[in-house]
């Protein structure tokens, strides 16, 4: 799959124009998949223009992502950059619910909730970091109409780093014994207490992405769905409480890394003693800290009935 992704900005506001995706996922950059005998740039143009009437210039190629080592499905992202430009087209209807926003904004709809995923926020900070220095005119930014199977990558990376290939990082499974884990790190114990082997690690991988794509974080909806079938009736309603759990950076978003941990401290295999119940309790603790301060209340402390929490099922 090759997917242009439009990162829309609008220079005098400093806003990147984000869509609604499809089933209320959030809001995100436009994207779609490149049709055939389709240039990426091309690709760009039509994707914009879906959007509004006002026409919209291709700037550069920020970012191509490719995803084929990974154990999900194979794919290609280019981060096409693109401004507004003053001309409107007539009659073009606007079926698209969209919205400008600046840095401010895009942090208030992290708070709120309302993204697919934090790519917004990076990717605006990064253009803004590179526009004091390089400025927004076309003759200070190079334009590529790439291939991925044909291009200058020394040329396209002058720049910085612009193709990436990301892998998949496994966590080293032991058998668990105390010789095994003496030497192991805090995360592979819990991991290989969970017995959270290779082959599980990947298919939570694949589950992972399969929620959040083509986003590489997990929103509370996307997590929601992912926990549908983990949880009992009665623990869907405390879904809140689970995200917070497994949200350790208290980034009102999860990463793949966050998942895992969050399922192996869930997992009943998982020793009560030693580090893994040491990771445990700090889960369980985030799970019942609604305020989220890092300081249990004595209305929180009431409120908890650890017995009866599916992590010490």
């Amino acid at each position: 799959m090759k997917l242009v992704i439009c990162v829309i900005v609008e220079r005098d506001l400093e806003a990147l124009l984000l869509t609604e995706q499809n089933l209320g996922r959030g809001y995100w950059f436009p994207f779609d998949e490149i049709q055939p005998g389709e240039t990426r740039t091309l690709a760009a143009k039509r994707i914009a223009n879906k959007i509004g009437p006002h026409d919209f210039d291709p700037i550069c190629v920020l970012k191509i992502r490719c995803s084929d080592l990974l154990p999900c499905l194979p794919s290609t992202h280019t981060y096409y950059l693109l401004t507004k430009s003053s001309l409107i087209r007539a009659n073009v209807p606007n079926t698209v619910k969209s919205v400008w926003m600046n840095l401010e904004r895009i942090n208030m709809a992290i708070k709120n909730r309302e993204l697919l995923g934090l790519e917004p926020y990076n990717v605006l900070k990064t253009i803004l970091e590179r526009q004091q220095t390089n400025g927004w005119g076309i003759h200070d930014f190079e334009l590529y109409d790439v291939s991925i199977f044909s291009f200058d990558l020394d040329k396209l990376s002058s720049g910085g780093k612009i193709f990436e290939e990301p892998t998949f990082q496994v966590v080293d499974f032991q058998q668990t014994g105390l010789a095994n884990l003496a030497s192991s790190s805090p995360l592979e114990q819990l991991i290989s207490s969970a017995k959270f082997t290779n082959k599980v690690q990947e298919s939570i991988f694949k589950e992972f992405y399969s929620y959040t794509f083509p986003s590489e974080h997990m929103s509370l909806k996307a997590f929601t769905e992912a926990m549908d079938n983990k949880l009992s009736t009665t623990e869907k309603s405390k879904i809140q409480a689970y995200f917070r759990a497994f949200d350790s950076q208290k980034n009102s978003y999860l990463t793949y890394t966050d998942y895992l941990i969050g399922l192996a401290a869930m997992d009943p295999n998982t020793s009560h003693g030693g580090t893994p119940a040491e990771l445990r309790c700090r889960y369980i603790f985030r799970f019942y800290n609604a305020k989220n301060t890092g300081l249990m209340s004595i209305e929180e402390f009431r409120f908890a009935d650890i017995s009866k929490q599916k992590f010490l099922s």
